[in-house]
């Protein structure tokens, strides 16, 4: 079992840095007065990390209103 999380866990890796060598390029973001520049990637996993945020913060009101 170590071994096949090892795999996962390389061609996860793997996956990762695949994924940010293909998306290195810059975009612009704009709101309101503000606009910065910045790698796709890191707009891409920051959006991916505050989604997973704000639902884990709806799931814990939910489960304190439930109880």
């Amino acid at each position: 079992m170590k071994y096949v999380t090892g795999t996962l866990a390389v061609i996860l890796f793997l996956i990762v840095v695949i994924f940010s060598i293909q998306n290195g390029e810059s975009v612009d973001v704009s709101l309101l007065m503000w606009k910065i520049s910045t790698p796709k990637v890191f707009l891409i996993l920051g959006t991916y990390l505050l989604g997973m945020l704000s639902g884990w913060g709806a799931v814990e009101m939910l489960k304190r209103a439930m109880s």
